[in-house]
C-alpha cells in the first residue's frame, strides 16, 4: 500500500479522500471527477483536459496561465476550474501536513518509525513542493481561503476594493472589468454579448467588504 493510500484512509469524508488520491489519477479518471456533481465542470472543459492528457498530479500544479492556454472560451469557465484546482490543492497538501505532523502511533517500534520516514520521503518527492515554497504557499492559501467567495473579483480572484456592477449583472473590481471591456464586448463570466452601459458602484458589496476587512484585521491582532 502506497503512502498516498495510507493518507487517504484517514480522510474524514469522500471529498477529502479524493483530494488526496487525485495525485494518482490518470487523465480519464480526473476528467470524470471534474464533471461530477461536486465540481460541475462543463463537459467541454473536461474534454479539453482529457485531450491534453492532464493527470491528477499535473492538475495540482496548474496555474492561471496554464489554464488560459487550454482555450476554454468564456472566462467564467476558467474561473470555475481555477476555483476547483485551488480548493483541491489546499485540501491535498493540508492532508499531507496533517498526516506527517501527527504523533506516531507507536514511537517505540522501529519498523513504524522507518515506515513513516519512507512514506514521508515518497510524498516529498512525488507531491510536495520545496519546504520554503510549501510554507509560503500554505500561508498564502490560508489567507486567501478566508476571503468570502462573493468578495473576490471573478476576473482576478482577488479581494475587491471598488466592486462595480457590469451590464451582465456580475460585480467586478473596477480596474479589472475596465481593462476587460477595453478589448472585449462580451461578459467575462458567460461569454455572451454585453450591452454598452455604464458600470454601477455596488455600494452594499463595498460596505460589506470594508466591514469584513476591519473584522478580519481585528481578529489577527
Amino acid at each position: 500500500q502506497s503512502a498516498i493510500e495510507r493518507i487517504a484512509q484517514r480522510a474524514a469524508c469522500e471529498q477529502e479522500r479524493d483530494s488526496v488520491l487525485i495525485a494518482t489519477w490518470p487523465a480519464a479518471a480526473l476528467a470524470g471527477w471534474l464533471a461530477g456533481s461536486e465540481n460541475r465542470i462543463q463537459q467541454s472543459v473536461c474534454e479539453k483536459l482529457l485531450a491534453a492528457n492532464v493527470t491528477g498530479e499535473q492538475l495540482l500544479c496548474l496555474c492561471k496561465g496554464d489554464v488560459s492556454k487550454l482555450g476554454l472560451g468564456a472566462l467564467g469557465m476558467e474561473v470555475r476550474l481555477l476555483s476547483v484546482i485551488k480548493k483541491v490543492r489546499n485540501n491535498h497538501f493540508a492532508a499531507l501536513r496533517a498526516f506527517f505532523n501527527a504523533p506516531p502511533s507507536c514511537s517505540s517500534c522501529s519498523s513504524c518509525s522507518s515506515s513513516s520516514v519512507a512514506a514521508a520521503s515518497t510524498i516529498a518527492v512525488v507531491a510536495a513542493p520545496p519546504p520554503p515554497a510549501a510554507a509560503a504557499a500554505a500561508a498564502d492559501a490560508t489567507e486567501r481561503s478566508s476571503i468570502p467567495h462573493d468578495f473576490k473579483c471573478p476576473i482576478s480572484l482577488e479581494l475587491m476594493e471598488q466592486p462595480m456592477i457590469a451590464p451582465d449583472g456580475f460585480s467586478y473590481e473596477e480596474a479589472e472589468i475596465t481593462t476587460w471591456l477595453a478589448s472585449h464586448d462580451t461578459s467575462p463570466m458567460t461569454g455572451a454579448p454585453m450591452a454598452s452601459e455604464p458600470l454601477i458602484l455596488n455600494k452594499s458589496l463595498r460596505n460589506a467588504i470594508t466591514a469584513w476587512k476591519e473584522e478580519h484585521l481585528r481578529r489577527r491582532r
